[in-house]
């Protein structure tokens, strides 16, 4: 092979290396590219996926909290209305009171005994308002005789005006005042409240399945 020959040879192989190596580079390089690419779609996806959680996550919270408003709300009304139930007995009694008939009069005389049934010793204090110590005092002797027998012995009372404002009823104190029984009217309403307030609420939202 002469040396023109030969150079040629040598360019043609070359050539063909060089458009190996382009190729093979053209190659390598899409396919970093190709890689590149699905990392990037990969990501977005990864990306997506989050923020759906994200919106998932706040979009319940905020189902959550409209809920325990409305639930808050619901039972804020349920609340007053069994609370309007209890206003409404309050202020029967109160009408029942300023009436001061014969039922009402036996009523404070019932108070008394159940408060002296309660209280140790014989000599007591009746506290009321005015209203009602003129029923009491003008129901005296009854009262102590009534007393008498449920103590089986001599009872004896003094009367005084309560220091604080009620609507009625009265409260009944040891003569020493070591002892009480508070039977005022909004002590037993107070005291009907805490006891009747789970049965009031069934009956007014659940119906009464007692």
């Amino acid at each position: 092979m002469s040396l023109l020959e030969l150079k040629g040879e040598i360019g043609k192989k070359a050539q063909e290396d060089v458009a190996k190596i382009i190729e093979s580079a053209k190659g390598e390089a899409e396919k970093i590219i190709a890689e590149a690419n699905a990392r990037a779609e990969a990501f977005r996806d990864q990306r997506t996926k989050a923020l759906q959680r994200e919106l998932d996550a706040q979009e319940k919270v905020e189902l959550a909290t409209s809920r325990m408003n409305q639930k808050g709300e619901l039972l804020l009304l349920k609340s007053n209305w069994t609370n309007s139930v209890f206003q409404e007995a309050e202020k029967r009694i109160s009408e029942i009171a300023e009436n001061t008939g014969q039922e009402y009069e036996e009523f404070l005389i019932k108070l008394i005994l159940e408060g002296i049934t309660s209280l140790k010793g014989n000599k007591f204090v009746i506290e009321a308002n005015s209203r009602d110590l003129k029923t009491i005092r003008k129901q005296l002797s009854t009262i102590i005789d009534r007393a008498s027998k449920i103590k089986n012995q001599k009872v004896m009372f003094e009367t005084a005006a309560i220091s604080t404002a009620t609507l009625g009823g009265l409260v009944v104190s040891k003569e020493d005042g070591t002892q009480s029984y508070n039977n005022a009217l909004e002590a037993r309403l107070s005291a009907a409240t805490l006891n009747l307030a789970g049965k009031v609420y069934k009956i007014l939202f659940e119906g009464d399945k007692a």
